[in-house]
């Protein structure tokens, strides 16, 4: 998948919020960068007042790799609801890719599709 397939894919699964009559603003900010890294920044305000954002730098010169991560669900109020991300905790989690709950657990989870997270946020609404 190239970087422009992989970005218009994401432009599609979240502008199924938008033509539902789901959301309240949508800002989505890429950067195709030289070598094939993407760059994406997304803020996805719902009906409800709660954010998903989006964060990503991917490489894409042989297939789309994450390298890094963060898919944040909040509450109208900034509470969390749930986390996605790869980032690096100290002491070590003993797994790279988890989920930050609402409880303030963290478990292991590899990131789902973003089909899949948009799915879990719908059952919020």
């Amino acid at each position: 998948m190239s970087p422009n397939e992989y970005c218009s894919r994401l432009r599609k699964a979240i502008g199924q919020f938008e033509d539902y009559g789901l959301t309240e603003s949508i800002e989505f900010q890429e950067e195709i960068r030289a070598g094939k890294q993407i760059v994406i920044a997304v803020k996805l305000v719902l009906i409800d007042h709660s954010a998903l954002i989006i964060r990503e730098f991917i490489d894409a010169k042989y297939k789309i790799e994450k390298l890094r991560y963060a898919y944040q669900y909040h509450a109208q109020n900034g509470e969390l609801i749930f986390r996605y991300d790869n980032a690096a905790h100290k002491p070590s989690l003993g797994y790279k890719e988890h989920k930050h709950l609402s409880n303030g657990e963290i478990i292991h989870a590899p990131l789902p599709d973003i089909f899949e997270i948009l799915d879990e946020v719908l059952r919020y609404l």
